[in-house]
């Protein structure tokens, strides 16, 4: 039985940013993930960066300098727009673009720093192009440790632990229970958070939650249809070394050679469109987009995760064979990229016209925990990329469950529109949406609200 002031379910950029805020304060807190360390998506999904955007200050400034302290640990890279290898009458495509003057989309010359990386979403403003802030995953490791060490009495993380179940009291979260198949270990917290992406404490707690498509009758969305079981797709990154053999080609795992590819057939693979950047280290990340479409993988279930990665070694076999990317070797496949799953209905649900209209639609008196100007980016089946003309602002309700007064989400999973959270489901932002409800969680602990 471990007993703290607060349970953060899930180390990825919504829980980081939590109990930064609140160790910084001097309060407990116990972070469980089922992953071996902190970074979630950014780092076992292969995020390893942050898209160009508005945010508040806060942690990722932080996390910067630290990076900057280390050998390869980060760099910007100014990308090529969805650099698709196929499509020939793409002014961007393989064929056309000079390696030799930006050797896949790192600007070398330029130096730009990591100011550049948060201004306006270039899809917003149409004139500066999309600088992104790149990261060895390893490296985003070793700075979370190094910027929590200050605070380390504060915080008790348990890694390889899965949640499993939880006690209720009302309309309080009395204690969870996670496990990591050796030992179960029993929670009590004052104040819950759930940070796990798919958001299994709320679920589990029956909050209400969402999944898939509204119906445009329900929140009136400008850009909304008929409501369907459709989720943002899924995408497998992945990592290529340059090796010493230019005419290289990776041979396809005898694991993965006959697995049936699902729905996934040639032309899909042929379609599929990569954006590709370099490390700061030279190795290249290879962003897959799309892998799997996202109510596909959820309907696959265990078979999603090997489905997925055949799809990948097979579509990096015919990038080598046939577009010229011979040379080079695959050396991590990384797990899979969730762009969206179940959302919790909250005490304020983030929509579109939030997104376009900005502060006035929220709700009076409202605290704001991030800000946000990415585009509206879907992929998949039901493709959308529509850029907005002003940030917007995200409350604190986003975060509130109604079921209950000490349960929290500070991820993906909160309370946003299918439509709205393609937007604000970045990785910084999410950062500073952790960060902000943290601060709100810190104010009532200590007596301020």
């Amino acid at each position: 039985m471990i007993n703290t002031k607060v349970c953060i379910i899930g180390a990825g950029a919504g829980g980081i940013g939590c109990a930064y805020r609140l160790i910084k304060r001097g309060i407990d807190v116990v972070i469980v993930d089922k992953n071996s360390d902190y970074g979630g998506t950014m780092t076992f999904g292969g995020i390893d960066g942050w898209e160009p955007g508005v945010s508040l200050d806060g942690i990722h400034t932080l996390i910067k300098d630290e990076l900057e302290k280390m050998p390869n640990g980060c760099h910007v890279v100014e990308t090529v727009p969805n650099l698709n290898l196929l499509d020939g009458s793409n002014s961007m495509d393989f064929g056309r673009h000079s390696f030799a003057e930006r050797p896949w989309g790192y600007d070398a010359a330029a130096r730009v720093g990591y100011e550049s990386t948060m201004g306006r979403c270039p899809l917003a403003r149409g004139d500066n192009p999309a600088r992104r802030f790149q990261f060895d995953g390893d490296c985003f490791i070793k700075a979370i440790r190094n910027i929590f060490e200050p605070y380390r009495e504060h915080i008790t993380e348990l890694f390889g632990y899965s949640y499993l179940s939880c006690v209720k009291d009302g309309e309080r979260i009395k204690s969870v229970t996670v496990s990591n198949k050796r030992e179960s270990i029993t929670i009590t917290a004052d104040f819950f958070i759930d940070a796990s992406g798919d958001i299994v404490l709320a679920r589990d707690a029956g909050c209400e939650c969402v999944i898939g498509t509204e119906g445009h009758e329900e929140f009136f969305e400008p850009s909304s249809k008929e409501k369907s079981d459709s989720i943002n797709a899924v995408t497998y990154a992945f990592r290529v070394r340059k090796t010493d053999n230019p005419e290289h080609v990776d041979a396809i795992p005898e694991r993965y050679k006959n697995i049936e590819l699902g729905k996934w057939v040639d032309e899909d693979m042929k379609r599929t469109v990569s954006l590709i950047v370099q490390y700061p280290c030279g190795d290249l990340h290879v962003n897959m987009l799309p892998t799997m479409q996202g109510a596909e993988y959820f309907s696959l279930g265990e078979l999603a995760d090997e489905i997925g990665k055949a799809r990948v070694y097979k579509y990096w076999h015919y990038l080598q064979s046939e577009k010229g990317l011979s040379g080079y070797t695959l050396v991590r496949v990384y797990s899979a990229g969730v762009r969206e799953s179940y959302r919790l209905r909250g005490r304020y649900v983030l929509c579109e016209q939030d997104l376009r209209r900005g502060k006035p639609s929220l709700p009076e008196p409202h605290r704001t925990v991030a800000i946000a100007d990415h585009h509206m980016d879907i992929h998949g089946s039901e493709k959308m990329s529509n850029a907005l003309e002003h940030p917007y602002e995200v409350p604190i309700e986003c975060a509130m469950t109604k079921e209950y007064e000490n349960l929290f989400v500070a991820c993906r999973g909160a309370s946003f529109t299918h439509i709205a959270s393609s937007s604000v489901r970045l990785s910084r932002t999410m950062l500073s949406f952790g960060e902000g409800v943290g601060e709100y969680i810190a104010d009532i602990i200590e007596g301020k609200l």
